[in-house]
Formats: C-alpha cells, structure tokens, sequence
C-alpha cells in the first residue's frame, strides 16, 4: 500500500543513502513527484535495508535502526507543533549517551537529524552537521499530513502559508542572516511557541542551549539581532494539508 508512512520511508532512505564522488551532498534532481514514482517501485540509490548517512563517519548499524524506529514513532500527529514537541521529549541516547534529538559529539552522524532531510531535496553531505533546521520543519509538517517547501533553505518558508502579524503557538517563525548571506536564503526557521521579556520562544531543530549542542530544543531569540532578523510569522491557518 503506497501511503504516507511509505513515502516517508522512501523519502528517509533516499536521504540517508551513500554516495560516492561529486554527487556528496549535491541536491536531488527532479520534482519531489518523481521521487515519489521511484519510491513506488522501491527504486532505492543501494539495495540496503538501513543505508548508512551520508556524513564524515557512517553511524553504527543499531542506531540507524534506532533511528528510523524513533522516526516512525511520532505516528500520524495532529499538528507539525505537536510533531516538533514529540521530538524535543525524546530521551533515548546511543551507547555513548548521546541523545538522538541533538547533534553528537563524536565523528559519527546522527541518522535521526540525517533522516529528516528525506523530506527535502539535499543530501546532507556533513552528517548532522549540515545546517538542518528547515529539514526538521519539512519534517513535522510532512508527519502530520502537510505539505511543506522541500527545501532544506530555511529562506524557502518566507513565502510559505499566509503571514500573520498576531502569532499563535504552532505558527512558524522565519529569522533571515543580515547582507548577502540573508539575500541567498539563509537564516534559521522554527516554530512559535510564544513571548518571554521581549524575546521570541521557538521550538526547532538546529538549535543550541548552553552547555549543549545543537539539537530539537526551545530557544529564545531576539526580532533583531547582529545575525538574525525576524522575517515573519506564517500562520499555522494556512498551512495545506497533503490531498
């Protein structure tokens, strides 16, 4: 049966999946479409049940099926806020206790945080170090039955839904880099949570907390900042479910 939990399998094996030469971390040609069609027919990059992350170091076997089974456990959610809140609760670590919802520290890429980027059209070609706080967006929108931007640029969600100027828990919330950095597309994306002493509450992935590395995690962010400037709020409202 090719439902959504089969396109998602699809989508987080083809991101996850080895390559070899130039085509490291170069996007995916093609419309998602087409992704999808390859998927039906199980038209995988290898032959292997869990590939190993395209990053520096391949992680172990069980946590790549640790992975996946911590993926398909945020189940069929209501909303992408309750998708990211599931992942920011997560506990499990690897055996060097490591918690799977952030970064590690050791050479190895977490496959949790590679396979989110199935929903977009890179390959992370650094592990969990390639900037994925868009991918993790993607992620939970696509979880729970949104369609979302297929693009691991957090600039893509800009124009995104509808803005609002009266942000809701569950909006998303687009930050943009100062100068040409900011014109290319980047910047930082998440979700709204809320207002603390004049700085914005976001929940999101590829984000730091002191004494901790990068990972899903509620941080607090200034509307303007010497590298980050609020672009908008896009109103959950206008999100379009997947037909």
């Amino acid at each position: 049966m090719f439902n959504r939990r089969n396109v998602l399998l699809a989508g987080t094996v083809l991101s996850t999946s080895t390559l070899t030469g130039s085509a490291v971390g170069q996007a995916k040609k093609g419309p998602s479409q087409e992704i999808c069609k390859q998927a039906a027919k199980l038209e995988f990059r290898e032959a292997k049940l869990f590939p190993a992350a395209a990053g520096a170091a391949n992680p172990r076997n069980e946590e790549v099926a640790k992975a996946f089974r911590l993926l398909f456990g945020v189940g069929n959610p209501s909303t992408p806020i309750d998708a990211a809140e599931y992942f920011s609760k997560l506990q499990d670590k690897n055996k060097d206790q490591e918690l799977y919802r952030e970064e590690w520290k050791t050479a190895r890429a977490n496959p949790l945080i590679v396979g989110f980027f199935g929903m977009t059209q890179t390959l992370p070609s650094e592990g969990d170090q390639t900037a994925w706080c868009a991918a993790f967006v993607n992620f939970c929108l696509f979880s729970s039955g949104f369609l979302g931007t297929e693009s691991a640029l957090s600039g893509s969600f800009r124009t995104y839904g509808a803005p609002t100027t009266t942000p809701t828990k569950g909006d998303i919330v687009v930050f943009r880099n100062p100068g040409a950095a900011g014109d290319e597309g980047h910047g930082h994306v998440g979700f709204y949570l809320g207002e603390e002493q004049g700085r914005l509450l976001v929940l999101g992935g590829n984000q730091a907390s002191p004494g901790s590395t990068g990972g899903v995690k509620v941080a607090t962010f200034a509307r303007s900042s010497g590298s980050l400037q609020l672009h908008s709020f896009r109103s959950a409202q206008s999100f379009k479910k997947i037909a």
